[in-house]
C-alpha cells in the first residue's frame, strides 16, 4: 500500500469547489476524501453542513469507469457539544473508511475568525484546548485527531509560549487519544501555509510519551493544487522522531505504510 493524502475536500465540502477528477488525475494510487459534516457551522451561517453521501458515492462509481484508481470515502467530524447526538446518528447511518476528528468552532465562531485575535493570546490557547479535552472526553469515535493547531493558525504561538500556557493540557489530549487508538495527524497545511510546523517539531514527542503511535499525512486541500503539499517534509519530520510508518485506513483499519 503507498502513501497517500489522507485529508482533502471536494465540491460536497461547504467551502470546497475542487472536482474528485481533479485529484484522480494527479496519482495511480488510492484517493480518499474527507468532506466536511459540521453542525452549526458559524463559517457558513449556522448551518449544518453534511455531506450528500449517495452523491459522494455516485461520483465515485462514475469515476471509477474512467480512473483505475481505489477510492475511499471518509468525513471531516466536526465536534460541536450541542450536536454530538446529530454527529452520532450520522456517523452510525454512513459507512466510511476513515474518520478525522476535529476542532473547528465554538459555536459562535469558527476558530480560524479573526475574532481570536482580539482575545489575549494566553486566554484563548488555554481555552481552546481547555474545549477541545472536554470535547474528546465526550466524543472520541473517530480514527484520526486531525490538525491539533487549528485554533492556532489565526494566531502567532511559539513553541515557549505554547509549553508555558498548555503543556499540560495538551498531555491529557494525548493521553487520551492514544487511549483510544487515534492516529495523529500531521497536517501540512498548518505547518506550511500557516508556519505552525515548529509546534508539530515540539507536539509529536509529546503525544509519543502519552503512548501515542500512529501517525497519518494530510494536505488538507480544499483545490487540487494543494493535493500532497509538502509530503516530503512531513515524511523527513516524521523521521526525525523516529518515526518509520503512518497508518492509512479502509473500515476504520489501519494498515501500516513504511515512510
Amino acid at each position: 500500500m503507498p502513501l497517500y493524502d489522507q485529508h482533502m475536500h471536494t465540491q460536497y465540502s461547504f467551502d470546497s469547489e475542487a472536482q474528485l477528477r481533479d485529484y484522480l488525475a494527479q496519482t495511480a494510487g488510492p484517493v480518499i476524501t474527507t468532506e466536511h459534516l459540521e453542525f452549526a457551522n458559524p463559517d457558513d451561517g449556522g448551518r449544518d453542513d453534511i455531506p450528500d453521501y449517495a452523491a459522494m458515492r455516485a461520483t465515485q462509481q462514475k469515476l471509477s469507469r474512467e480512473f483505475p484508481n481505489r477510492l475511499l470515502l471518509g468525513i471531516e467530524a466536526g465536534y460541536y457539544a450541542p450536536a454530538v447526538n446529530q454527529l452520532r446518528a450520522y456517523l452510525a447511518a454512513h459507512p466510511f473508511d476513515l474518520t478525522l476528528l476535529s476542532f473547528h468552532h465554538d459555536g459562535q465562531h469558527d476558530f480560524q475568525d479573526a475574532y481570536f485575535q482580539t482575545i489575549p493570546l494566553h486566554a484563548h490557547v488555554l481555552t481552546y484546548y481547555q474545549r477541545m479535552l472536554a470535547g474528546l472526553q465526550d466524543f472520541h469515535d473517530a480514527d484520526v485527531f486531525a490538525h491539533f493547531d487549528y485554533g492556532l493558525r489565526i494566531v502567532d504561538v511559539t513553541p515557549a509560549q505554547l509549553t508555558a500556557w498548555a503543556k499540560p493540557v495538551l498531555d491529557q489530549i494525548f493521553a487520551l487519544i492514544a487511549q483510544n487508538g487515534l492516529a495523529f495527524e500531521v497536517n501540512t497545511k498548518s505547518m506550511f501555509k500557516w508556519h505552525n510546523a515548529a509546534l508539530y517539531d515540539l507536539v509529536i514527542p509529546w503525544y509519543q510519551a502519552a503512548g501515542g503511535r500512529l501517525f497519518t499525512i494530510g494536505s488538507d486541500a480544499h483545490e487540487k493544487e494543494s493535493y500532497r503539499n509538502h509530503f516530503a517534509e512531513a515524511v523527513a519530520l516524521l523521521q526525525d522522531h523516529h518515526v518509520d510508518q503512518i497508518a492509512t485506513y479502509t473500515q476504520h483499519q489501519p494498515t501500516m505504510v513504511a515512510i
